[in-house]
């Protein structure tokens, strides 16, 4: 009866004005940089101090109650969920938004029939923004059909179709649902269409909205070819995987304005290369006009798939006449590999990228293409590579000889065992991760492989080695080898937190025993210089000239300031200088900022904390990289498109102002050749 009561509110409450959606968050600012005590609060959040946090959403100081229940939204500690859903009743809005968005960050389960209780009773347009997205990321099923069954306005509409596709990640859906989407599909509003079309292109269950496919398939024959939507349909149809749709996908690979949706064509198609056509289709994308597009394409004709001579003559003709599109060739010699006729002229080629300093990246990237060729002219080559001084080749080397290992599997292991071995005792980091998770196969073990790991670990050193001694504890724990116990043991009673849970983790799959993590806050080592981020204002810049034109950021400093700090810090004091963007996925990121590496595996010597913000990852956002909460360093990234899944599980602390064509152009091995902060004009 309590649920029933509160749907009924929910279901009478009056529209609300409508908010723009902005790239910029929608919280308001607070004079953060120039009050003591909100600076208290935010050194609380950093501290990870829950309690003190808690208490302090009943001060009688609305902006910092604000702040605390922001501060609990990067904390997330879920005793904090009752006293967060007090203040959903605060009688200041910015408190109730806060609350709301801490809510929607919750580790805990929050009760949904309070979110809508509270969507029922507000009239403030930003918190009920906030309230429809924490819906989205908490609600249970029945929610879901409440919040779609009301007659939205423009502005919520659009919030209510993104809602809906935060259920679809938690799968959780509902057939009311994916008529409202269906509905959202046909609006006149840009980010209406564009949201209510994230979920079928997201959501990796086609069941609950197959029974609706056609009148999905008719709003994508009705739309713009520049109508960014289309680019989640696309995906969506492509994931029926019904031959129907065929000739639709092919039209808006040929026809789409939006290289991001000729990309998802691209990916659409991959699984479709043996029905005719689909080959020739993708072979005329080598030459689009985007180069993300033609790597798509060539990463599609890379199937594994045999090709007929025709199709072999015209990629080797393509690339005698194309050498200087490594970022393509390379991909095709990987294709041309699989297929038996074309092993001499793939050793050719690799050969004629070997040891010519112009051609490094080509060559590293042309190395997968060894895991396909007869042992003896790849074996030897992976392993002579595997030396090779240039760790971005070494450790593609190890990685492919790994992928060739997990193929054959052969009896006699030894040849591989020492490859492996000698690669692990490089002690890089990259390597490690490449080689640890191959030596705990069993195969390995009566050759030595426990023995080894053990006395390498012993070799290494806190902190610098930190993440190399956790991935070596982890092959440890599946080794099976009992060998291993004393080791693993001493290792989870170590003073340091993070190795003492690997070890205790390690101990438990090696022991077969079940292993609770326990919560674990690292160190924090840097703290907050609020003078230095007076300094630079609430929103400066960071500019970044790359080698193919300058990206614009404004940064938000009031909400993620020790990140805006540290990046801010590593610009002025020259890091960024001509470091490489290290990793490119197409419609999804451009990532960089490895100063120490320059291949993804560096950063500094020392982690910050996550400052969840809110800041939708909306094309152009500007997020932290991390391999997991409070893992951030100094890698970031700038995403192509919407990336909904990301919000609140990566910090996310700015957006591209100007440059978003440069975003576009950018692929991996562009440099960045300069950085700077510009501080915000009084």
């Amino acid at each position: 009866m309590r649920r029933l009561s509160r749907i009924f509110l929910f279901l009478l409450l009056a529209t609300a004005p409508a908010v723009h959606a902005q790239h910029l968050s929608d919280r308001p600012g607070d004079s953060l940089l120039f009050r003591a005590d909100l600076q208290a609060v935010v050194e609380l959040q950093v501290a990870r101090d829950a309690p003190v946090l808690v208490e302090l959403l009943n001060n009688p100081d609305a902006a910092i109650r604000a702040r605390a229940a922001l501060a609990l939204a990067s904390v997330q500690d879920s005793t904090a969920v009752p006293f967060l859903i007090g203040r959903l009743r605060d009688p200041e809005a910015t408190v109730r938004a806060d609350a709301a968005f801490a809510l929607g960050q919750s580790s805990g389960a929050v009760d949904s029939d309070f979110l809508l209780e509270a969507l029922a009773d507000e009239s403030d347009a930003t918190v009920r923004q906030r309230l429809i997205e924490a819906l989205g990321k908490q609600g249970n099923a029945a929610s879901l059909v409440a919040l779609v069954d009301h007659a939205w306005e423009e502005t919520e509409q659009a919030a209510v179709a993104l809602a809906v596709g935060r259920y679809a990640l938690r799968n959780v859906h509902a057939e009311e649902a994916v008529d409202f989407l269906v509905t959202s599909l046909g609006a006149p509003a840009d980010t209406v269409r564009l949201h209510a079309a994230y979920y079928f292109g997201r959501s990796r269950e086609t069941d609950p909205w197959q029974p609706r496919a056609d009148s999905v398939r008719a709003w994508l024959d009705a739309m713009n070819p520049a109508d960014p939507a289309a680019m989640h349909l696309v995906t969506g149809l492509g994931r029926l995987n019904d031959p129907t749709d065929t000739e639709r996908l092919l039209h808006w690979l040929r026809h789409a304005e939006d290289w991001r949706t000729r990309v998802n064509a691209v990916r659409a198609l991959s699984s479709r290369t043996d029905v005719p056509g689909i080959r020739a289709a993708l072979y005329d994308q080598l030459v689009d006009p985007s180069m993300h597009v033609a790597i798509a394409a060539a990463n599609a004709l890379n199937d594994g798939k045999p090709w007929s001579s025709t199709d072999t003559d015209l990629i080797q003709k393509w690339i005698y006449h194309n050498s200087y599109a490594w970022r393509i060739t390379t991909l095709l010699l990987i294709g041309l590999a699989q297929q038996e006729s074309q092993h001499a002229f793939v050793l050719n080629q690799l050969e004629q990228l070997r040891g010519n300093p112009n051609t490094v990246e080509a060559y590293r990237d042309a190395l997968p293409a060894l895991r396909y060729l007869p042992y003896d002219d790849a074996f030897n080559r992976l392993v002579n590579a595997a030396h090779h001084t240039d760790m971005r080749i070494a450790t593609t080397a190890l990685s492919t000889l790994a992928a060739r290992w997990r193929d054959e599997k052969p009896t006699e292991a030894d040849a591989y065992f020492y490859a492996f071995t000698e690669g692990l005792r490089q002690k890089d980091l990259a390597i490690t991760s490449t080689t640890t998770s191959v030596l705990s196969d069993s195969l390995f073990q009566p050759l030595g492989a426990t023995a080894v790991l053990m006395e390498v670990y012993e070799t290494l050193t806190l902190p610098g080695e930190r993440e190399q001694m956790t991935t070596i504890l982890r092959a440890l724990g599946n080794t099976g080898q009992a060998s291993a116990d004393s080791l693993l043991q001493a290792a989870s009673e170590h003073d340091d937190p993070i190795l003492a849970r690997a070890g205790a983790q390690a101990l438990a799959n090696l022991r077969d025993e079940t292993f609770e993590s326990p919560t674990l806050i690292p160190p924090q080592e840097r703290d907050i210089d609020w003078a230095y981020l007076q300094s630079l204002g609430a929103h400066p810049q960071l500019v970044l000239n790359t080698t193919k034109g300058p990206i614009t950021l404004v940064l938000n400093t009031e909400e993620a300031p020790l990140t805006v700090q540290t990046i801010a810090q590593f610009a002025r004091d020259g890091k960024y200088n001509n470091v490489p963007f290290h990793r490119v996925v197409p419609n999804f990121v451009i990532q960089g900022g490895d100063y120490a590496r320059r291949d993804g595996y560096g950063g500094p010597p020392f982690a910050i904390r996550s400052e969840f913000t809110r800041l939708p990852y909306t094309r152009g956002a500007l997020g932290m990289a991390s391999s997991g909460k409070d893992t951030e360093g100094s890698q970031f990234f700038i995403t192509h498109s919407m990336q909904p899944h990301l919000d609140g599980r990566y910090t996310a602390f700015g957006y591209v102002l100007e440059g978003l064509d440069i975003v576009d152009n950018i692929y991996r091995d562009d440099l960045i050749t300069s950085a700077r902060v510009v501080p915000e004009m009084p």
